[in-house]
């Protein structure tokens, strides 16, 4: 997956946030800290798997329902990446180490910029709209955050191109970033029925 974008990520830039952690008198062995982390990555890839396939359903109904694409801000690119939701968001959580909680709230953005200024999604903005929920939500939920350089490798998008991208995003949900237990539940609850 790292052939995918053209921008290398220098993986000692990323200051690693381990998701498990032995303590220091720990007599775990190496095999049991290898099953826990893989049931930690089937817990991620579960819930990336959920969000892909609920953004490409959102996609191929809006493709049924003809609705136009009203949307000419810088989330829309000419073509569409080759790379599939899936593997996109693979590669943000091998990364980012994202937490689920933050993926949820980066999908309750998505959907506030889609209200906000009727985006419709499609296979043109869905990457750089995840992304750039993912990032505002990472900055926003996550105490351990990069710079927008590392960031951008992972984007496969300039630093100065996801910096607007940020600003955009968060100009046209007027910064409001706050979500309620309410909501948060609401999509937790959408997400875990699926």
């Amino acid at each position: 997956m790292k052939n995918v974008i053209s921008n290398e990520i220098d993986e000692k830039d990323f200051v690693s946030k381990s998701k498990i952690q032995a303590s220091p008198n720990s007599d775990q062995s190496e095999t049991e800290e290898a099953s826990s982390k893989e049931i930690i990555m089937y817990k991620d890839r579960n819930l990336l798997k959920i969000i892909s396939e609920t953004l490409n359903s959102i996609i191929q109904e809006s493709k049924k329902s003809n609705k136009k694409q009203n949307d000419h801000s810088p989330f829309t690119h000419g073509h569409a990446p080759k790379i599939s939701l899936f593997d996109y968001l693979l590669r943000i959580q091998k990364y980012t180490e994202v937490e689920d909680n933050t993926l949820i709230i980066a999908l309750i953005y998505i959907d506030r910029i889609c209200k906000k200024k009727g985006i419709v999604l499609s296979k043109y903005n869905i990457h750089r709209l995840l992304f750039t929920a993912i990032l505002i939500a990472i900055k926003y939920n996550e105490d351990i955050i990069c710079d927008n350089l590392y960031y951008s490798k992972i984007a496969g998008v300039t630093k100065k191109e996801l910096q607007v991208l940020e600003y955009e995003f968060l100009k046209i949900i007027d910064f409001d970033l706050f979500v309620s237990n309410k909501i948060y539940q609401t999509y937790y609850d959408f997400l875990n029925y699926k």
